[in-house]
């Protein structure tokens, strides 16, 4: 019998602010010489996944009566750029300078033929599950970031990369413009699930 081993690891970056910052957070953004643009050309395991995240947060945004992101190409080649060097170093970090929200996740599979396609769903997935964390109208959490960034009413346009490293770990990283998990404004940009039994089991643990 064959044995996989499989990790998975979330982080989210937080904005601390007493209002909502156009734009997301303050700052260029890609501090230190960080690298801000993917040059490249996404492949097709590479699109599957930014389609996949941007599909699954929008039903999960929908079931709390929140509008749909929209795909923003220059997002998206930012996010990669990101990705890819988490993918280079091996590191499981946030920027040191932010212009957007931020989610990461990072899967391990010791299968080398591992594929791409079902990892954003996994990520998003990932993410949401933190809604049992959440104290509705209550401001941060920091066990629940990753899922009120997903939902944040505010956020309007998302960028998602993918990358792997040589050792088996996926990247994802996905951007969220305006940045969400702004302090004071939890009520009003985390609204409650509008029913669905998905949400009651994830609630539930």
């Amino acid at each position: 019998m064959k044995l996989v081993a499989v990790l998975i690891v979330s982080c989210a970056a937080v904005a601390f602010a007493q209002r909502k910052i156009k734009g997301g957070w303050g700052g260029g953004g890609g501090g230190g010489g960080e690298p801000t643009e993917f040059r490249g050309t996404f492949n097709k395991g590479m699109r599957k996944v930014q389609k996949e995240v941007l599909a699954r947060i929008n039903e999960l945004r929908a079931e709390h009566g929140v509008a749909p992101l929209d795909e923003d190409e220059q997002m998206n080649r930012y996010a990669q750029a990101w990705a890819k060097y988490l993918a280079k170093t091996g590191r499981f970090q946030h920027r040191s300078q932010r212009k957007y929200g931020e989610n990461i996740f990072m899967s391990y599979s010791s299968d080398p033929n591992a594929k791409l396609a079902g990892q954003g769903k996994k990520a998003v997935e990932s993410w949401y599950s933190e809604i049992k964390f959440y104290q509705y109208g209550n401001n941060y959490n920091p066990k629940a970031g990753h899922f009120t960034q997903c939902i944040w009413r505010g956020s309007r346009r998302i960028g998602t990369g993918v990358a792997r490293s040589p050792d088996g770990k996926v990247f994802i990283v996905s951007n969220f413009d305006p940045a969400g998990n702004m302090q004071g404004a939890f009520r009003k940009n985390v609204p409650r699930p509008q029913g669905g039994t998905q949400q009651q089991q994830m609630i539930k643990g």
